[in-house]
């Protein structure tokens, strides 16, 4: 029997930074028996990688010129992948994002009958439902999926309430690699932006509103009061717009001293940068326009670096977190309580290490890629085999949170 043939066109794959690139590059570098090919977005840094990568990378076009570089994206995906399914013999596809990626895949198993796969990380979800035509899309094409995999419970649930039967639903939680991602992790040029005395608060992402980093900054007087040595560094790419944002924001409220922009972090100075801090922090919380936090892998990293965090009480971060367990979950909404758990921890630590030991422990014993791979590829397997999807087993996933 012949190694099965699998598809993923997606926007975002390693060497781009933030969860969805690395959840996808982590699960399919550990998928065995198939034969991966991978279309997604162009990047400057991709010749190197992607010659190391046992995957086969084919990298589109992304011209700079916005509203026309979505449409040449989705084109030249579907053509390419069409091409694909037909000249290789491809026997399942996956679509990284329900929309609009997840049209090009629809089309190529309307022309091919090859069964399809669509990945959802609830933001999408919930940005995608506040218009009625895009609702109407977007759950259609997970209607007509053969599975969907979903990132948490948060995000199941939203894929329920579109009519998608829950035994094609498989829950597949992010995960996080324990032995890059540990609490003796160091990194040279993190160490060196440290003074000596300084506490420091961590928030690791992209420089979007959900994540909540303008609510840490506005914080931040208060904070500084009680323990005077705290400093927050931000770590993240992003737009220019958003950053001088934050950037205005520390400068009138008199916090620019303290706050520390360290743009996009190379990947192997981050377990690092986790370990160099006091706390990591990010008060997550979702937006005007339905943006909200799926997960958050960055709380798992965090966690796996032995550090206690604080996270909004928002989304799929109830799940990363395990609050007074691993963690702190905070309503964004109560600034006082956000106040006082912060200060809490930064005097206390004793709770900080117990907080931390126990994050590192739910790590590994609940959040390993190597589990996210085999789901994956189970289902992708019986897909290709035109069996059904593991239906059996997935009743007792769906709404499981992994305890502490």
């Amino acid at each position: 029997m012949r190694a099965t043939r699998l598809l993923l066109l997606t926007e975002y794959f390693a060497p781009h930074a933030g969860g969805t690139a690395v959840y996808y590059y982590e699960i399919l570098r550990r998928l065995t028996g198939m034969e991966i090919t991978v279309v997604t977005r162009a990047h400057p840094d991709a010749a190197d990688f992607d010659r190391l990568q046992p995957l086969q990378i084919v990298r589109t076009p992304f011209p700079r010129i916005p509203k026309v570089r979505m449409v040449v994206e989705w084109w030249a995906q579907f053509l390419v992948g069409l091409w694909m399914v037909f000249t290789r013999r491809i026997d399942v596809v996956h679509a990284g994002q329900v929309f609009p990626g997840g049209l090009a895949v629809y089309s190529i198993h309307v022309l091919s009958g090859t069964p399809y796969a669509v990945y959802i990380h609830g933001e999408e979800i919930t940005i995608a439902i506040r218009r009625w035509w895009k609702r109407l899309v977007v759950g259609f094409i997970l209607r007509s999926a053969s599975a969907v995999f979903v990132n948490s419970w948060f995000s199941s649930r939203q894929v329920l309430e579109l009519g998608v039967p829950r035994n094609r639903i498989h829950v597949v939680y992010p995960g996080v690699d324990s032995g890059r991602f540990r609490p003796d992790a160091d990194s040279p040029r993190q160490t060196s932006l440290r003074a000596d005395g300084e506490r420091v608060l961590l928030s690791v992402g992209r420089l979007i509103p959900r994540k909540g980093l303008d609510t840490m900054i506005r914080l931040l007087p208060r904070v500084g009061a009680a323990v005077p040595d705290v400093v927050y560094w931000i770590a993240g790419g992003g737009s220019l717009s958003e950053r001088q944002r934050l950037e205005q924001l520390a400068a009138a409220i008199g916090v620019s001293d303290r706050v520390r922009f360290l743009s996009e972090v190379p990947g192997g100075e981050l377990p690092g940068l986790y370990a160099a801090c006091e706390i990591f922090v990010m008060l997550n919380r979702a937006t005007s326009d339905g943006d909200v936090e799926g997960f958050g892998i960055v709380f798992l990293e965090a966690g796996a670096c032995g550090k206690a965090v604080v996270g909004g009480r928002s989304g799929g971060a109830v799940e990363a977190v395990k609050h007074g367990r691993t963690g702190l979950l905070i309503s964004v909404e109560d600034a006082d309580a956000a106040v006082e758990a912060i200060v809490r921890l930064l005097r206390d630590a004793a709770l900080r290490k117990r907080l931390g030991e126990a994050g590192r422990r739910r790590a590994i014993r609940h959040f390993s890629w190597d589990r996210a791979a085999r789901r994956v590829g189970l289902v992708t397997t019986r897909l290709a085999r035109r069996t059904p999807a593991g239906a059996e087993k997935i009743e007792s996933e769906v709404g499981r949170v992994p305890a502490s």
